[in-house]
C-alpha cells in the first residue's frame, strides 16, 4: 500500500474529468473571444489575439502551479513563522492554478481550432 494519493485509479479518473472540464470552459471562452474580436478586427487578427491570450493565461498557471508546489510548503513555513494568518494554503493555490492552465490550455486550443474554421 502506498501513500500517493495520484496511485488510486479513481483519483486519476477523477483528476481527469476536473481536467476536461476546465478545459472545455477554456475552449468555450476561447470561442466567445475569438468571436467578440471578430467585431473589431480581422479573422487572423481575432484569432492570432485570442490565441495569444489564452496562452499567456495558459503559461501563468502553470509558472505559478510549478511556484506552488516547489514553494508551498516554504511559504506555510512562512507564514507559521511569522504567526500571520491568511486564507492562502498551498493545496488552494495548486487547485487555482490547475484551473487557470487547463482553462488556458482550453482558450488557445479552441482560439486555434476557431482560426482553422474561419481559413486564416
Amino acid at each position: 500500500m502506498t501513500d500517493d494519493p495520484y496511485a488510486d485509479p479513481r483519483t486519476l479518473r477523477e483528476l481527469g474529468a476536473r481536467a476536461a472540464r476546465w478545459t472545455l470552459r477554456g475552449a468555450a471562452v476561447g470561442v466567445a473571444v475569438s468571436l467578440v474580436l471578430l467585431a473589431v478586427t480581422s479573422p487572423k487578427g481575432a484569432t492570432d489575439t485570442a490565441f495569444a491570450l489564452g496562452a499567456l493565461v495558459f503559461g501563468f498557471g502553470m509558472f505559478a502551479w510549478a511556484t506552488a508546489v516547489g514553494l508551498g510548503e516554504t511559504l506555510d513555513g512562512v507564514q507559521n513563522r511569522l504567526d500571520v494568518s491568511s486564507a492562502w494554503t498551498e493545496a488552494g493555490a495548486r487547485e487555482a492554478f490547475f484551473v487557470l492552465s487547463w482553462a488556458g490550455a482550453g482558450w488557445a486550443f479552441a482560439a486555434a481550432a476557431a482560426s482553422v474554421a474561419l481559413g486564416v
